[in-house]
């Protein structure tokens, strides 16, 4: 079967970018826009004002994402680059919508204004320029290792620096004040890990191969420290997913996975004791403790739990706008009027229904379920070869990294951050490269041809 039948619109002009060569030179005129994402990339996080304070007078993230949008606009104007328009980006715009017409009922309409402008805005931004610039195997690869680079500098930094950095209740915080601190770090390690194995796979090398162990001993130690239940949870459902979905099939993989299985085991039973302390809350339920950090984290859980309680509460009370973004803290608090109700919903979906409605819920699961079922798609239908093997691997990794999100995201209020925006545009872009990729022959191509359209269909105009 020829690429023209399994893809009868590639032809049309609507779908010019969906040519080898119209996407290359489309990768041209984005690239120095590119550059500037992999700087702000870098910046969110590595975040390197928490270790260097003076860089912070240079608002690094507010500047690089201006010269990254400025960057692309230029080309988009001049008709010199492809739009890249996918049912991804869609839903991420109609989220948006919600969003803002969540204003005018919030609870506080200026905290809710706030949020969306300097929090969401920024996430909105950098999630299209990485959709339209994500147009190329390499840039991928790219994008992920200034992802996994920062990641081994600030944990590296935390842990050698230790006596210098951050501790709460002998629980190590770190240097990073963002995506790479306290209890966040967990899901950012269980989101990077499929990544890191992929690489580990498809990029072999000493220089490579040692930084990639490198980070993986640093996350994983760092994250001990942390001592955070959720996160150790979350890291181990990540790891079994990778070596079950990712690792398969190959020497390399086999080997990489015994590794990373190793080097949990040795930095879990060199955990210090608030370690076993808090995880033993895990399965000794909630009783009475008469040691600090247990008790400590008992009354962790007991306090989330209340959140979740209060989340769905408030999203049955206002179910189609929400409280607001960024207010269901201050509703909760002002309302029950103690210093424990100061706390996020500690979940990211009940964050989302509480402070922008079921409406946006809907929206957030439909996202995640088009990109999860795309990459397990992908997965299956991409033909063999070298490129081809590459881009399945990394369809599995995404897939990992979202299913990841989706466990991590039942401990968190993450719903307007960075963490899950990164592998959903990874996603767009394989989708994008995918059709340039010759598909599998016989029965199982033509048996995936809706599938294949659809995707063709919503990655382009």
């Amino acid at each position: 079967m020829t690429e023209a039948a399994l893809y009868p619109a590639a032809n049309s002009d609507s779908l010019l970018e969906s040519r080898p060569g119209l996407s290359e030179a489309g990768s041209r005129r984005t690239s120095l826009s590119f550059f500037f994402v992999m700087l702000f990339t870098v910046a969110i996080y590595a975040r390197p004002e928490d270790i260097v304070p003076a860089l912070g007078r240079f608002h690094l993230t507010f500047v690089l994402g201006l010269c990254a949008g400025f960057a692309y606009l230029g080309p988009f104007l001049l008709d010199n680059a492809s739009f890249v328009w996918t049912k991804e980006l869609q839903i991420v715009l109609l989220l948006t919508g919600c969003f803002v017409a969540g204003i005018p009922f919030a609870y506080w309409r200026g905290g809710s204004f706030q949020v969306l402008t300097q929090v969401w805005l920024k996430t909105l931004i950098i999630f299209f320029l990485l959709t339209q610039t994500l147009v190329t195997l390499e840039r991928i690869h790219k994008i992920l290792w200034a992802i996994i680079f920062s990641e081994l500098v600030v944990c590296a930094y935390s842990v050698v620096q230790s006596s210098h950095v951050v501790w709460v209740d002998q629980r190590l915080s770190g240097v990073s004040l963002g995506i790479l601190g306290w209890n966040f770090l967990g899901i950012a390690a269980a989101l990077t890990i499929p990544y890191i194995a992929a690489l580990y796979i498809s990029q072999p090398g000493f220089l490579k191969t040692g930084l990639l162990v490198s980070a993986v001993l640093f996350l994983l130690w760092m994250l001990v420290l942390t001592a955070s239940r959720s996160g150790v949870l979350n890291v181990l459902f990540s790891i079994a997913l990778t070596w079950l979905v990712v690792l398969r099939g190959t020497f390399r993989g086999k080997f990489i996975g015994i590794g990373i299985v190793l080097i949990a085991i040795a930095a879990i039973s060199m955990a210090p004791g608030v370690f076993w302390e808090r995880m033993s809350t895990v399965w000794s339920g909630s009783g009475s403790s008469q040691n600090l950090a247990a008790a400590s984290a008992i009354e962790s859980e007991e306090e989330r739990l209340g959140a979740l309680h209060r989340a769905i509460h408030y999203t049955l009370q206002h179910p189609v706008f929400g409280l607001g973004l960024g207010n269901f803290e201050i509703a909760s608090g002002t309302e029950l009027g103690r210093p424990e109700d100061w706390l996020g919903a500690h979940n990211t979906f009940a964050q989302i229904s509480s402070e922008a409605g079921v409406p946006a819920l809907m929206l957030f699961i439909s996202l995640l379920w088009t990109a999860i079922r795309r990459m397990k798609t992908l997965s299956k239908t991409i033909a063999d070869g070298p490129e081809g093997f590459d881009l399945k691997l990394m369809a599995r990794a995404t897939w990992v990294s979202l299913l990841s999100f989706v466990f991590g995201a039942f401990f968190a209020h993450i719903g307007y951050e960075y963490f899950l925006y990164y592998p959903v545009a990874i996603a767009v872009g394989l989708q994008y490269l995918s059709r340039t990729t010759p598909a599998p022959s016989g029965s199982m191509a033509h048996s995936l041809i809706p599938e294949l359209q659809a995707s063709a269909t919503d990655g382009s105009s």
